[in-house]
């Protein structure tokens, strides 16, 4: 790949978005991270920044992961997308799989997520 991979990421807490950008840059190094958190920022982005991936949270006081993940597949269905959130239940993170998302990675296990999106982005031929 010639440029850097680009991340969109769905987050509203500034320490969470750091926290998350600190273990993406531990496994891909260099790369563009654009945060948003409204619909409207992020079908922009989605259009205009063009990302590899996309990581979103759960709910944002004005938006939610579901229809980010339905403004994807609308538009980009081939982008990769994982759930990056601070909830730990696994019922609903086995429901947030069915729909097609690519893996439901806890703030509390953020280890996992390097690794998940250097699947993730295998999985779709951009590695």
């Amino acid at each position: 790949m010639n440029r850097p991979y680009r991340i969109l990421h769905v987050e509203d807490l500034p320490s969470d978005a750091y926290l998350v950008e600190r273990e993406i840059k531990k496994i891909l190094g260099l790369c563009e991270i654009k945060l948003v958190e409204t619909k409207d920022t992020f079908s922009s982005a989605l259009k205009e920044f063009k990302p590899d991936i996309i990581l979103s949270d759960i709910s944002l006081p004005e938006f939610d992961w579901l229809t980010a993940f339905r403004l994807t597949t609308e538009q980009s269905p081939r982008i990769p997308f994982i759930i990056v959130t601070g909830s730990t239940d696994t019922d609903y993170a086995s429901e947030c799989m069915k729909t097609g998302v690519i893996d439901f990675i806890s703030k509390e296990n953020i280890q996992r997520l390097g690794p998940s999106v250097l699947h993730a982005l295998g999985q779709n031929k951009i590695i």
